[in-house]
C-alpha cells in the first residue's frame, strides 16, 4: 500500500507499506523523505540512538483508504550508518489490515491462504 508520511500537516515522506506482522497490525517499509524531512523532528531513532520526537504528530494517509487508523507511526533512521530509512505503521486494527493486504503474498503466506 502506498502511503504518505504526514507530520503536522506536511507530507515528510512516502512508502511503499509491506504486511510485516499481521498479527499484531504492523506495516513497514522503506521511507523515501521530502524536503520536509528532519530526522531530529521526526525520526525516534538515528543510526541506534533513541531520539525524542512527537510521534503522535505522524500519520500515514493513501490515495486508496485515507488516514489510516493505527496504534503509531515511527521512523527509524539509518541513513548515515546504513543509507536506509524505514517507517513502520503499528496496531492497524481488523478488519483494515486484512482489507488492505488481504492479496499480498506475504499476508496469505503468514496466513497459509
Amino acid at each position: 500500500m502506498k502511503v504518505e508520511i504526514v507530520y503536522r500537516g506536511k507530507v515528510i515522506g512516502r512508502s511503499d507499506l509491506q504486511p510485516v506482522d499481521p498479527p499484531m497490525g504492523v506495516a513497514g517499509g522503506l521511507f523515501d523523505p521530502t524536503p520536509d524531512y528532519d530526522p531530529y523532528l521526526h525520526a525516534y531513532n538515528i543510526d541506534g540512538d533513541d531520539n525524542e520526537v512527537d510521534s503522535d504528530a505522524l500519520s500515514a494517509r493513501s490515495t486508496e483508504f485515507g488516514t489510516i487508523v493505527c496504534a503509531g507511526v515511527g521512523i527509524e533512521d539509518f541513513s548515515k550508518s546504513l543509507d536506509e530509512l524505514h517507517v513502520m505503521v503499528l496496531g492497524i486494527g481488523y478488519p483494515d489490515y486484512a482489507t488492505v493486504f488481504e492479496s499480498h503474498p506475504l499476508f496469505k503466506a503468514y496466513w497459509r491462504t
